[in-house]
């Protein structure tokens, strides 16, 4: 019994999240096949670490589905436990345990170095479409503000033009 309500230790409820996350894994056919894979490629490292060579073979299985007859084969490599003594002792069970343990964690390691770089990616693009708003804002308040100062523009112009345009050259006088 390790229901929150029901007992009153402090990780009780961390233990009855535990559990539910583990019964929706073995719930879940997909995720057993994995794990299943994951503790035969566990045992062959393990034979291998402790200088076992090894043979495994394949295993198939054929399915009838909605009655017709569509055939499925699945397969997944297996370690013959009978060959390999090792495998059945503590010790064995132990390092199987162990490099399973490796295994899951390198890949957890690996999901998130790659979420990671989705996350940086996805933010690249958000920042480069944020900086693409703001440079279109600023586009549009420089517009703005260049025809705000048209009035003062134009009319500088025509004050040119009233005094008649032309510049008046000073004459440099000579010592002479």
């Amino acid at each position: 019994m390790i229901h929150p309500d029901k007992v009153k230790h402090e990780r009780a409820e961390e233990a009855f999240g535990m559990l539910k996350k583990a019964e929706s894994e073995l719930n879940d056919e997909t995720r057993i096949k994995f794990l299943l894979t994951v503790i035969e490629e566990a045992k062959v490292e393990a034979l291998r670490a402790h200088g076992h060579k090894v043979k495994t073979h394949v295993n198939t299985e054929e399915k009838e589905e909605d009655g017709r007859n569509r055939v499925t084969v699945e397969s997944a490599t297996v370690v013959d436990d009978q060959h390999y003594p090792f495998l059945q002792t503590r010790e064995g069970q132990g390092a199987v345990r162990e490099k399973m343990k490796e295994i899951l964690i390198e890949m957890e390691l690996r999901r998130r170095r790659l979420l990671k770089k989705e996350l940086e990616a996805e933010g690249v693009v958000a920042r480069k479409a944020e900086e693409a708003v703001i440079d279109k804002k600023r586009k549009a308040e420089e517009a703005k503000q260049w025809e705000a100062t048209r009035d003062t523009r134009v009319n500088s112009w025509r004050d040119f033009q009233k005094k008649g345009g032309k510049k008046i050259k000073k004459l440099k006088k000579s010592g002479l």
